[in-house]
């Protein structure tokens, strides 16, 4: 297992308790609104930041770990095709994350390099009532994950080529 792996793993268990911090964002907030009809503008904001944080590293960690969900009922098989499969798999993947990855790094330039007209920064905000820069942030998240998942992807296509 290499640093990356163990990266990927760590921020994977990680991302797992996000899931728990956002059921205890919810009650919180359906309590404040039902029983002390006292909604908070900010639970909601939270809670899509935390998912997304923890849908962004899942795929790396779920590629470290080697738990990615297949159908090896064609292939089990048959050993050329399984590994022909493994490798298009790998092919596939690294061309759409390098996509993505170019993707969002381009969205998230644009999103949280903006700067008003007197010099002042301006990152892409929310538009909510709490309004914040959380859009700007993760589309700079999203890069982030790609980045991590196209190099734990690379490093097992390594690994089978070893």
């Amino acid at each position: 297992m290499t640093r990356i792996d163990r990266f990927a793993l760590a921020l994977g268990r990680l991302a797992a308790w996000a899931f728990a911090a956002i059921i205890l964002l919810m009650v919180y907030e359906v309590v404040a609104r039902y029983v002390f009809h006292s909604p908070t503008i900010w639970a909601h904001e939270v809670s899509v930041a935390l998912a997304s944080f923890a849908f962004v590293f899942g795929g790396a960690y779920c590629m470290a770990e080697g738990s990615h969900m297949r159908i090896g009922f064609f292939v089990d098989p048959r050993p050329r095709l399984a590994r022909l499969s493994r490798w298009l798999g790998i092919g596939v993947g690294a061309v759409y994350l390098s996509g993505l990855a170019f993707a969002a790094f381009r969205q998230s330039e644009r999103a949280i390099f903006r700067f008003a007209l007197d010099g002042s920064w301006n990152p892409e905000r929310s538009g909510s009532t709490l309004n914040s820069p959380l859009p700007a942030y993760l589309k700079g998240l999203l890069f982030l994950g790609a980045i991590l998942f196209l190099a734990v992807l690379l490093r097992q296509a390594l690994r089978r080529a070893e």
